[in-house]
């Protein structure tokens, strides 16, 4: 036997005796340790719901990790689970900051007849993305090595991991965060309106942005869209982001907020963008669609609002 699978046999044999232990035992510790005790290397099945496809590992995504030591539903699972029925009645939708595809691989299999464009601004995670892409033989994806922010041209794009890692975390703006960059390089910069025009797309129904503090930037590029087509936007925001400069941005098209909780399926409506502060609810729902629209569509959730 080679290295390779000695080392597969080893992870595949932790993740059956993780089954064994209660989840907060401290003879299996969470994700990483168990990653850095036993790596895996190859494709991992993803299973959100009914939907079914996979990802490629070398040991470094810590998405597809998570469905391999903790199975279906193991990441951001409520987000997925709105996304991809959003993703059901939309024909065109655009995922930012796609990383290695989780949510544009959810939305292609989810909708076969929808046009799905993922954007991915750092090169090494582009491939990764492309790899996914071809492995489940989605024709209905395409995928784009730029950046998305408030101009056309270069723009400076931080890293924040050395090569062997599949960083998440690159940004174009460096305010979003205390950490130094490793790296920093020029990258391909379109504003979310050009984008479409140059696509010819001719509406977006949905909308994913994960973009490390630059959210008001994309915003701000996309104008046109969000006026015209109002579409769903699923989102993550640092306590770092500019609050205020994205809510004076979506205002004026009707936009409502609301706070995903992953664990409970429950969206929790509130008057301004909420941060992202305590995992694993990272993300929200910014959406147009009145509540009586949001439960129709998604009967899954509980609805709430803050006193």
């Amino acid at each position: 036997m080679n290295t390779m699978e000695s080392r597969n046999r080893a992870a595949l044999a932790l993740r059956n005796l993780k089954s064994l232990y209660p989840s907060d035992s401290q003879e299996i510790e969470h994700v990483e340790a168990l990653t850095s005790k036993a790596p895996f290397f190859g494709f991992i099945d993803i299973e959100i719901e009914d939907i079914l496809f996979s990802m490629f590992s070398n040991n470094d995504d810590f998405v597809a990790k998570s469905y391999f030591w903790n199975g279906k539903n193991a990441y951001e699972s409520t987000s997925l689970r709105i996304w991809s029925a959003l993703a059901k009645k939309s024909s065109h939708i655009i995922d930012i900051g796609s990383y290695s595809g989780v949510y544009s691989l959810a939305a292609a299999q989810s909708n076969k007849k929808s046009k799905i464009y993922a954007v991915e601004a750092l090169d090494r995670v582009y491939s990764r993305l492309i790899i996914n892409k071809k492995a489940n033989e989605a024709s209905n994806l395409r995928c784009f090595n730029i950046a998305m922010s408030n101009k056309n041209g270069e723009i400076e794009l931080h890293v924040y991991s050395g090569e062997d890692i599949l960083v998440s975390g690159s940004t174009t703006i460096a305010e979003s965060t205390t950490r130094q960059p490793c790296d920093k390089r020029l990258v391909k910069s379109v504003t979310l309106d050009q984008f479409i025009a140059d696509q010819s797309i001719p509406r977006v129904e949905l909308l994913k942005i994960d973009a490390e503090g630059a959210e008001h930037h994309i915003l701000s590029g996309g104008g046109s869209i969000l006026r015209n087509s109002k579409p769903d936007i699923i989102c993550e925001l640092l306590p770092s982001s500019c609050i205020e400069e994205i809510q004076t941005q979506l205002r004026s098209i009707g936009y409502r907020y609301y706070k995903i909780s992953e664990s409970s399926s429950t969206l929790v409506e509130h008057e301004i963008p909420p941060a992202s502060v305590e995992p694993p609810d990272f993300n929200i729902l910014i959406t147009a669609k009145s509540e009586q629209e949001l439960e129709a569509t998604l009967p899954f959730l509980t609805f709430k609002h803050l006193s």
